[in-house]
């Protein structure tokens, strides 16, 4: 293994149920502080690969045009094991559900090219979901809609995945998006003028996309390579939530519950993942029994206040600032950054280190490899940090 340029003396040990999972039940103190990021952008990946192994890594086209697009594609699934075990991660995510991969939920997005990333030369695609009507506006397009099967998916990479996970490291399904999977294939207006005008379609809505991610959810969950599961969900704004509360209540939060309990049920620890401040409902969100709140965007929420109040109930995941630090700031910021929140909310146990949202791919990647290092470095146990 060559020396990477921000030189640190770590040799890979990934530890799922040790180090990772036993962070996520708040069972008490790992060897040391997990990573807790999901999303790191294919052209991080590539950059810090070619860094180790001395070659290019290509980049394979996933044909995904759902939500947002960072870099063009993603590794081979080798090279995905590859990356999370030389990077210091216990796991790789692979995603399923009604989102990926399907033609008649992608086309809810509209695609943008430009070079977002901060450095190379190569364009990259960003894709948002319509804000006005979407492609279901009605009961009669709800029906005519040509809704996915969960059981003709393909899970295959759940199978192929085995070959290539070193000892010790396990999946984290990605699955998620209830409610912004309604609200995607409604469009944002007009999801919002149905919850007044049209909570029949509401309704219906919520039980077709619901149960469709709940098949995929029980299927996926029966892979033994599952070891955990991040349900991703935004139901939130820095400034608060996006509807009514009671919105969610009805609509959302028993579908989160019936997800939490199926996994439950299998052993399986239960990540939520929403941006935003989200503390007028995060005693449901607790009460649905998940077991840690990601990512915590330091804009939207106080994370010490969090530990404090909360953290006998969820361990806490990321916060390392996105706006700022990660993307604007210095290397020798972000250590001292990661290196604050570790001695603020590692001592104990039940926190896991990353960004407030993902490593999308305006991060320079002198940046993601300063956050990295500073976990790796600062957050060994006993934590012992002036």
């Amino acid at each position: 293994m060559q020396i990477l340029e921000q030189s640190l003396d770590f040799t890979p040990n990934p530890d799922f149920e040790g180090r990772f999972k036993k962070a996520l039940l708040r069972q008490g103190e790992p060897d040391r502080v997990p990573m807790s990021d999901f999303s790191i952008d294919v052209l991080i990946k590539r950059e810090f690969l070619r860094r180790e192994l001395g070659a290019d890594v290509s980049v394979q086209d996933d044909g995904h045009r759902a939500g947002r697009l960072y870099g063009k594609g993603k590794l081979p699934l080798d090279l995905e094991v590859e990356f999370a075990y030389r990077a210091g991660l216990d796991f790789i995510r692979l995603e399923a559900g009604i989102q990926q991969k399907t033609a008649a939920v992608q086309g809810v997005a509209q695609v943008v090219q430009a070079k977002y990333a901060a450095f190379g030369d190569e364009e990259q695609e960003r894709g948002w979901a319509n804000e006005g009507d979407g492609v279901i506006t009605n009961m009669e397009e709800f029906k005519a809609f040509p809704w996915p099967d969960p059981d003709e998916m393909d899970y295959s990479a759940f199978e192929e995945v085995k070959k290539y996970l070193k000892p010790g490291m396990k999946v984290v399904l990605g699955l998620g998006k209830v409610f912004t999977g309604v609200w995607w294939l409604m469009g944002m207006e007009c999801f919002c003028r149905a919850t007044r005008n049209d909570p029949g379609l509401i309704k219906a809505m919520y039980e077709k996309v619901g149960e469709a991610q709940m098949r995929v959810l029980d299927i996926a969950t029966r892979f033994d390579c599952v070891g955990a599961v991040v349900h991703a969900d935004d139901i939130a704004y820095a400034q608060g939530l996006m509807i009514n509360p009671k919105h969610y209540r009805e609509h959302f939060f028993p579908w989160l519950k019936a997800a939490v309990d199926l996994c439950h049920s299998r052993g399986i620890p239960f990540i939520y993942h929403t941006d935003g401040d989200v503390r007028m409902v995060l005693d449901d969100i607790v009460a649905c029994g998940v077991d840690a709140l990601h990512p915590i965007e330091p804009k939207a929420m106080d994370i010490v206040w969090l530990k404090e109040h909360y953290g006998d109930k969820v361990a806490l995941m990321g916060n390392i600032d996105l706006g700022y630090t990660l993307t604007r700031g210095t290397p020798e910021e972000l250590e001292e950054e990661v290196k604050l929140r570790i001695k603020q909310l590692a001592p104990g146990g039940g926190y896991l280190c990353g960004a407030s949202n993902s490593v999308p791919e305006y991060v320079p990647f002198e940046n993601f490899m300063a956050m990295r290092n500073a976990i790796l470095k600062y957050g060994k146990y006993p934590i012992q940090l002036d």
